[in-house]
């Protein structure tokens, strides 16, 4: 998979939160998989930044490093230059992650995704453990754990 092809798939998660389960779109972790996508709502996300960070760091350990995930996406709906938007932000394995919004509509329809930019270090702390666990898997090269499944990301 390519990174910009992770961009698409996490772009069309956030589309299909928002037609599956309306707004205001819960807080979710993407997780691309060679099968098939796994979508991680989190409906109780905190509002605490550090609350947040520990939330994701379970899931982090939970679903990327214990299942060998390359790649991750993060979709939440959002308060952008005063109006309702859909924020993407998606990373990879030796790819800093990056960040796309789309504004919401009046009937609350998805418009065009903004193109991304590489997130801010400082921005979304919360996210690191998401980063942090793509970051720790083995190379690329190495031979996978039997059973892990995965999905490689290439530049």
């Amino acid at each position: 998979m390519e990174f910009s092809e992770l961009r698409f798939v996490c772009q069309e998660a956030a589309v299909d939160l928002l037609a599956s389960k309306g707004r205001p779109v819960p807080p979710t972790v993407v997780l691309p998989g060679p099968e098939r996508t796994a979508l991680l709502n989190i409906p109780d996300f905190p509002d605490d930044d550090e609350a947040r960070h520990e939330v994701l760091a379970g899931l982090a350990a939970e679903r990327i490093a214990a299942g060998g995930v390359p790649a991750w996406g993060f979709v939440a709906e959002a308060d952008v230059q005063g109006r309702d938007a859909l924020v993407v932000v998606f990373g990879a394995r030796r790819h800093a992650p990056h960040l796309t919004a789309a504004f919401l509509d009046a009937d609350d329809g998805v418009l065009e995704f903004a193109p991304d930019e590489e997130l801010d270090p400082t921005a979304l702390p919360f996210l690191h453990p998401l980063q942090h666990a793509v970051d720790s898997l083995p190379a690329l090269d190495s031979p996978p754990d039997p059973g892990t499944g995965g999905l490689p990301i290439i530049s």
